[in-house]
């Protein structure tokens, strides 16, 4: 399929930032994996989805673009729909805080990378004694606990698309599950992980298990698996580190207030 000019200008713009680390979800909207918008104006791109998640990339002094981020948050205000912008850098913090400051709320969260490496080489912790491992499909995202059709249509549009480029994995023990995992976003690079695990079974090992499982899925496919959390979800990261995800970077998260 050719990629449309605002596409190949997003492209480029990111390509030009070299070492910045953009969200899964912006490579997802380029690749065409979900449904979103692209506003651009020459050296300045905002990437959407369609269920109200962006990131701001460029040049963040481009006083041309400005009134379009700002036109866009208003337009989703006005509708009373989710706006949830990602900061692409520090430069980007402070033009955000100048221009929206007063209507979002800035949260700090850390993006792992991958070793894959330290990951092969590890010993992995399998299927805990008792349970069973099974494949997300359209069937199970009717029973599914947090990972539900609902789920899957706010953020990949329709459960055939999540089927056709999406997976998860979930772990159960005598038919209640335990704990389960999903490709929250995916494009033709990345896979990033969302995971929960049921209260009653934490300390298990189920939350490693689906997490391993998340993993070398993407190793099949050829694509990197991505960890993003916030900055005090302990639990989160510590489980990042037995997966052999290292060197959080800090980003910025601006939610409405």
């Amino acid at each position: 399929m050719k990629e449309d000019a605002s596409v190949i200008a997003a492209r480029n713009i990111m390509d030009a930032s070299q070492g910045k680390r953009y969200p899964t979800f912006a490579y997802s909207v380029l690749d065409r994996y979900i449904d979103g918008d692209i506003i651009i104006d020459k050296s300045s791109a905002l990437i959407g989805t369609s269920s109200g998640i962006y990131a701001v990339v460029g040049d963040e002094t481009n006083d041309d673009f400005a009134p379009m981020l700002m036109h866009e948050f208003k337009r989703r205000e006005m509708l009373n729909q989710r706006f949830t912008l990602f900061s692409s850098s520090e430069r980007w913090d402070r033009r955000i805080n100048e221009l929206l400051g007063a209507k979002l709320q800035r949260m700090p969260r850390y993006s792992f990378t991958f070793n894959e490496h330290r990951f092969m080489q590890s010993q992995r912790a399998g299927i805990p004694d008792g349970f069973r491992l099974n494949r997300t499909n359209k069937e199970s995202l009717e029973v599914n606990r947090e990972f539900d059709a609902a789920y899957i249509r706010k953020y990949w549009g329709s459960v055939e698309r999540f089927a056709d480029k999406g997976f998860g994995f979930f772990v159960t023990e005598h038919d209640v599950i335990a704990g389960e995992c999903v490709s929250i976003f995916s494009s033709e690079q990345y896979a990033e992980i969302d995971i929960v695990t049921n209260p009653l079974f934490r300390g298990k090992g189920v939350a490693q298990c689906v997490a391993e499982a998340f993993i070398l899925e993407c190793l099949e496919r050829q694509i990197t698996p991505r960890w993003d959390c916030d900055l005090h979800n302990i639990a989160s990261i510590r489980l990042a580190q037995k997966l052999h995800f290292a060197a959080p970077e800090t980003y910025s998260l601006y939610v409405r207030k």
